[in-house]
């Protein structure tokens, strides 16, 4: 019997999709693009086309400096179908940083993107229903991107390469029927992927092609056990291992311009099936490996935005749709994702001697999801989410 016990408590130490969902992808790297719904891949005017496509930047105009930081205050919610609990997670503030460095001149250019695109940090109430399942999850992901590119007539292009800084760390309770336990798991790790992306002056329209390739991520740390006594021997704080495995994104974009107005519009494809399963591997033989199947699928956002120009200011507004890659039948407590739906509003304002100031708002709803996966909680989940950013921009 206690054998039995201890396996299923094991058994559901933590997996890690771990922790953030499909939905962990950042989607604002620039607060000028952020205003038009982060519909940016045909945008040559803001430093932020170092993230979101680096060929339109070599056009011979300099330097650019784009500094960025954005506030993301986000609330998920899990409601029992039937109505017998409710729960929400923890509030607080995330901040988003991100630099964007490019100089061109002539028909060459060079640069680096530093951000955040893939995060989050959540925190489930103390003994809720799913507390077994997750109760705090914190992923980081930082990536460093240097690029070259070359002009030739209108057409631009650009390559590089990027290198992710993951951090994971988890926390879940364990179940061993007449008592309770939790692990904490912290992971890091680093990996590198490609780079490409085109740009092309087609008159009063722009069209931009950018695509970032997947990363694989080996993650290493530490696993801290707390268990009763009859199952310390077997729980006991050990080094664990598994990967992270980051998504191909292509992204093709145009931008029409006329006179004081503009419009951009965005199709992004992003291949989360990467994520078909997810293994945390414990160093010690007595303690079984942990295994998730995710099943993700590829996703397609549509993201669109226009802009008004009068004099040395800006104002934007903008939309998207972004799907979320978890299916009902895998959804979970650990992956509480669903359709993001999101609205923005931003502005720029030309301070003179090439400086500049931009500010966005955001607001995010999750469309809800039901979970239909017969081995997690059964829950209903949603959710939403503001957000608020704020850059200094310089040309030389």
């Amino acid at each position: 019997m206690r054998a039995a016990t201890f396996a299923a408590a094991a058994a559901t130490i933590l997996l890690p999709a771990a922790a953030h969902a499909g939905g962990y992808a950042i989607g604002d790297q620039s607060v000028v693009a952020a205003g038009t719904g982060g519909a940016s891949t045909a945008r040559d005017d803001d430093a932020g086309a170092a993230w979101y496509n680096p060929a339109a930047l070599v056009d011979g105009g300099g330097w650019r400096v784009g500094l960025n930081v954005a506030l993301a205050m986000s609330r998920l919610d899990a409601e029992d179908p039937d109505g017998a609990w409710a729960a929400e997670t923890e509030g607080g503030v995330a901040p988003v940083p991100n630099l964007h460095l490019a100089w061109a001149g002539g028909d060459w250019g060079a640069g680096v993107s530093v951000g955040v695109p893939y995060g989050g940090n959540v925190r489930w109430p103390d003994g809720w229903e799913g507390s077994h399942e997750i109760v705090a999850s914190q992923l980081q992901v930082v990536r460093i991107a240097p690029f070259v590119g070359y002009r030739r007539g209108a057409l631009r292009v650009a390559a590089g390469v990027h290198v992710d800084l993951a951090h994971l760390a988890i926390e879940r309770g364990l179940d061993f029927v007449d008592a309770e336990g939790d692990v904490l798991i912290d992971l890091r790790g680093a990996g590198m992927g490609a780079d490409a992306s085109a740009w092309i002056d087609l008159g009063e329209v722009d069209v931009g092609v950018s695509y970032k390739s997947r990363t694989t991520v080996a993650l290493d740390g530490e696993a801290d056990f707390t268990a009763p006594d009859a199952f310390a021997m077997r729980l006991v704080d050990q080094g664990a291992t598994s990967t992270l495995r980051l998504p191909d994104r292509v992204a093709l974009g145009a931008a029409w311009r006329r006179g004081a107005l503009a419009a951009f519009g965005d199709v992004e494809v992003t291949a989360w099936g990467v994520n078909e399963a997810q293994v945390i591997d414990f160093d010690e033989e007595q303690t079984p490996n942990a295994t998730q199947v995710n099943d993700w699928r590829t996703t397609v956002a549509v993201r669109a935005g226009g802009e008004w120009r009068r004099g040395a200011t800006a104002v934007r507004a903008g939309a998207y749709v972004d799907p979320t890659p978890t299916r009902a039948e895998r959804l979970a407590p650990s992956s509480p994702d669903s359709t993001r739906l999101g609205v923005t509003l931003g502005g720029s304002r030309r301070l003179g001697d090439g400086v500049a100031l931009d500010g966005y708002y955001g607001y995010m709803h999750l469309a809800g999801q039901t979970s239909q996966n017969v081995d997690a909680l059964m829950a209903s989940y949603g959710g939403r989410a503001h957000f608020l950013g704020v850059a200094v921009r310089l040309d030389r």
